[in-house]
């Protein structure tokens, strides 16, 4: 039995939308930061103000947005978000795939729910074998950022997906427990 969770076409490109204004308003800043400086709110920042600050600013916005504009757009042409079978799953709800997670080498499953984007902590035996299996640099830094900041082998983001969140969670759970 393979379950296919597809993603919502609808969202991504609301996402793929709002990150592109956010990219051009990165390069704004870059190329137009004497403009933003000039205003009275800059002047009032003092060194958050600054030409040279607000460039950074920019680059710091272009470089983020982009990758997740990069993610986001990979993930619509994909046909599937999350692919469930009897061996374990694959994950493709954010930048992090590292191919098949056996259920075998789950040892624990969490939810944080969230208004727009709950999330599906999953904990495994040994992440060390999946994350060495990464070749890609960007992808690796994903996984490390996730693993840092959530304290989790692998994070499901539910935003994208056309399932409930609840509903994903009890399929996941009932697969791990076998």
């Amino acid at each position: 039995m393979e379950i296919i969770c597809k993603p919502n076409k609808k969202k991504l490109i609301i996402s793929i939308a709002l990150y592109s204004l956010f990219i051009v308003l990165g390069f704004l800043l870059i190329f137009k930061s004497d403009i933003f400086a000039a205003s009275y709110f800059a002047k009032s920042l003092g060194l958050l103000g600054k030409s040279i600050t607000i460039q950074i600013i920019g680059f710091l916005s272009a470089i983020i947005m982009s990758l997740l504009f990069a993610g986001t757009v990979k993930l619509y042409f994909q046909n599937y978000a999350l692919i469930l079978n009897e061996k374990g799953f694959i994950n493709n709800t954010n930048f992090t795939n590292v191919g098949l997670i056996l259920w075998k080498d789950i040892v624990d499953l969490k939810i944080n729910k969230r208004t727009h984007n709950s999330l599906i902590f999953i904990y495994v035996k040994n992440k060390n074998k999946y994350y060495n299996k990464v070749k890609n640099p960007i992808i690796k830094l994903n996984i490390l950022t996730y693993n840092k900041a959530y304290k989790a082998s692998f994070v499901l983001e539910t935003a994208n997906l056309i399932i409930s969140e609840d509903e994903l969670f009890e399929i996941l759970k009932k697969h791990i427990k076998r």
